[in-house]
């Protein structure tokens, strides 16, 4: 693909992203199933050409509300792309799924952790309550360890102002 077509199928990602989070974001494309179909299109094209917002938005809507488990799977894939490009908010939610499942194994609550502490670092509030959960409970593998709780706890609190005083 020459620089002039790459430039291009940024421009229409871009737009392909805006019209569909519009209608996404306004509950208009829940009126109709076309309008549904047509918006969860523009959001798939725009993701398929690499839209960082895009991929976000189809990786949370395919794990949390995808209709089948191939659906599902498809999300967590995207979710975890997301994650280890540095994405704080699918770092979390990554962390989140991987615990959904019914059987949970030692080696998926370890990579949850790892994915709660990187977005808790980043300034995540919702991971830093489940690290100071975790090491309050003694949960995810840890021992309880109340330095830790306690620490996790000021961090959440922290990013919890900053949150709030970014509004």
């Amino acid at each position: 693909m020459n620089a002039h077509n790459g430039l291009k199928s940024r421009i229409l990602a871009y737009w392909q992203y805006q019209l569909g989070a519009l209608l996404y974001r306004s509950s208009v494309a829940g009126w109709h199933v076309k309008l549904h179909e047509f918006t969860m299109k523009q959001l798939q094209k725009a993701s398929h050409k690499g839209h960082p917002k895009a991929q976000q938005l189809m990786a949370k809507l395919l794990a949390y509300r995808g209709v089948g488990v191939l659906d599902k799977r498809a999300g967590v894939a995207l979710l975890a792309t997301q994650a280890q490009q540095g994405d704080a908010q699918s770092q979390f939610l990554y962390a989140e799924m991987l615990l959904k499942s019914d059987a949970i194994l030692a080696d998926t609550q370890i990579k949850a952790l790892d994915w709660y502490q990187s977005a808790a670092k980043q300034g995540h509030a919702m991971a830093a309550l489940r690290l100071n959960k975790a090491y309050e409970q003694g949960l995810l593998g840890l021992e309880q360890d109340k330095a830790q709780a306690e620490y996790w706890s000021k961090q959440f609190m922290q990013h919890s102002k900053n949150m709030s005083s970014d509004s």
